[in-house]
């Protein structure tokens, strides 16, 4: 395996490591190829919207839109973290203002 191949990690990649922490709802193991339909032979996002779950997708899209294939490893998986950091810095700010008013 050559040296950029060690060094970089696909799309799918990482949506099945997402899929996997997403599902994993007080099982031992979630499913980690559960996305797989919405990734395409080549490894790009096919579908928009077609995981019946709008968080799901969200975090689908985000990663898709993110993703650099000629980036490193450690730098595709240091965005995937930035990006989903702030989407949950996002959430975590529209949650505590219906807090605030309930």
């Amino acid at each position: 395996m050559s040296k950029q191949k060690q060094d970089s990690i696909s799309l799918r990649e990482l949506v099945r490591i997402a899929a996997k922490a997403y599902n994993n709802d007080e099982k031992l193991h979630g499913d980690e190829s559960a996305w797989d339909h919405v990734i395409d032979s080549d490894g790009r996002l096919i579908a928009r919207g077609k995981l019946g779950d709008t968080l799901a997708d969200f975090i689908m899209v985000e990663l898709a839109d993110t993703y650099d294939a000629k980036a490193g490893r450690a730098d595709q998986i240091e965005v995937a973290v930035g990006v989903m950091e702030s989407a949950s810095d996002q959430l975590a700010r529209v949650n505590a203002a219906f807090f605030a008013i309930r």
